[in-house]
């Protein structure tokens, strides 16, 4: 059950490259989100050994990225977490997993939808404040998702208030980038529009919601299990002590 989880947001955020060392799933890409640039641990994975460290560090550097490692509190990989933390590696973005059934999912008000993932962008853009050169790696990202998607975006009067994409793989539904703008937040705008995601990855046949949330993020977390989530596992990161 994790282990579908973690294969639909694969699925749901792909990255250019996969690579499997070992049951550890190598995603290279061109840097943006450490989901789609890191070796993430999986129920499959073996121990990593020193000389598996450093070829996928090698893997890693060949590709002009950081190693970075992603492990999960479900996978076996106890010690290769500690050999990393011995290798100097530190933990960072301990994240949650969420999910909830679709079956109860209640009908919503319409959500709007931008035409396509260009459009989005620039309503993320807008309601998170996050610009630059890493979103032309992110709309390369977002143009590469192959299942189905709701471009959803709340706008009371332009420019865009919150936005938040949904992804339908196989029988789940993937929440990722919910953003408010600052200034609009703290009123309901958010959860009026993961309900109407929700109600979307109902009425296409979706039967479980999922989303990733940093793990200091009190107010999303509150926001989400209001909206019925709980915490399935938790991931975090290791990268190397600069």
């Amino acid at each position: 059950m994790l282990q579908a989880l973690e294969a639909a947001a694969f699925s749901a955020w792909p990255s250019q490259h996969s690579i499997d060392v070992h049951g550890w799933l190598l995603r290279l890409d061109r840097g943006y989100t450490k989901r789609a640039n890191s070796a993430n641990a999986t129920a499959h994975s073996s121990e990593l050994t020193p000389n598996d460290v450093e070829a996928i560090e090698a893997r890693f550097r060949e590709s002009g990225l950081v190693p970075t490692f992603r492990l999960t509190s479900f996978a076996p990989t106890q010690d290769s977490d500690r050999l990393l933390d011995l290798r100097g590696y530190r933990s960072c973005d301990a994240s949650l997993v969420m999910t909830r059934s679709l079956a109860d999912v209640a009908d919503a008000a319409e959500t709007a939808f931008a035409p396509d993932a260009a459009a989005w962008l620039e309503a993320f853009g807008e309601a998170s404040s996050k610009r630059g050169a890493d979103q032309v790696v992110h709309l390369e990202i977002l143009r590469r998702i192959a299942a189905p998607c709701a471009w959803a975006v709340h706008s009371e009067v332009a420019p865009s208030l919150t936005c938040g994409l949904g992804v339908h793989v196989d029988d789940k539904l993937g929440l990722f980038d919910i953003a408010t703008r600052q200034d609009n937040q703290r009123r309901g705008l958010a959860r009026r529009l993961c309900e109407g995601l929700l109600a979307w990855g109902a009425r296409r046949g979706a039967q479980t919601a999922f989303l990733q949330v940093v793990a200091s993020n009190a107010p999303a977390i509150r926001l989400y299990e209001q909206l019925g989530f709980e915490t399935a596992y938790r991931y975090w990161y290791r990268v190397p002590n600069a």
